[in-house]
């Protein structure tokens, strides 16, 4: 393979591999909530995989402000199949007046194969305009053709639904549906949420503004 094939595969591979993203779909607030940011929250993040979802659970609460006295639900010993009532009779006594509960909605996988392309380009050693550079078909003679050979592009979708509910009452005050395209990894994907989510929570006055 020559080497313009070989660097336009790794530019090809360094491209996909970074547009990793986290972007919402759609958010919503309720107008008649005025309370501002809790003071004692309790995080969720209802996943089948216990160890994803201590590990989601913990760097969310690690990275809110020590204001909002974030705490991984995993620590309650709470059973996510617990009945409303029950829950409800757990978390009062302990203080809590909020929680912040992500599930996970979709995760996909899509494929698209991308044909062979036939590509040219200016011969690197010109200087200046030559003669031939003013029609196609005098040019294409003199330009470096190449050919990129097909490839199957993978797209990685996740998302996920995030509400804000303020407790005892269990009342919805915010929510987020959020999109995550090519995540690398469990970490780098909750890293991202929470980056999206803190900002948009800041933005509706739900989080202290950064100091």
């Amino acid at each position: 393979m020559s080497t313009a094939r070989l660097l336009l595969l790794a530019l090809a591979t360094a491209l996909l591999s970074a547009c990793a993203s986290t972007s919402i779909r759609n958010s919503w607030m309720d107008p008649a909530d005025t309370a501002g940011p809790p003071k004692k929250l309790a995080v969720f993040v209802a996943v089948t995989d216990d160890k994803v979802r201590r590990m989601a659970e913990d760097l969310t609460a690690r990275s809110l402000p020590p204001e909002v006295g974030a705490v991984p639900a995993y620590t309650l010993a709470l059973d996510p199949a617990m009945p409303e009532d029950a829950l409800r009779e757990r978390l009062a006594p302990l203080g809590f007046d909020a929680a912040l509960v992500s599930r996970l909605v979709s995760d996909d996988t899509t494929e698209q194969y991308v044909p062979p392309q036939t590509q040219f380009m200016p011969d690197p050693l010109f200087v200046g305009l030559r003669p031939y550079h003013h029609s196609f078909y005098a040019y294409y003679p003199v330009a470096y053709t190449y050919t990129t050979p097909g490839y199957t592009a993978t797209t990685r979708h996740v998302v996920v639904d995030t509400v804000l509910y303020r407790l005892p009452a269990g009342k919805p005050v915010w929510s987020a549906l959020t999109e995550s395209v090519n995540p690398e990894s469990s970490v780098q994907l909750v890293e991202e949420l929470i980056d999206t989510l803190g900002e948009a929570l800041r933005e509706q006055g739900l989080l202290p503004a950064r100091k």
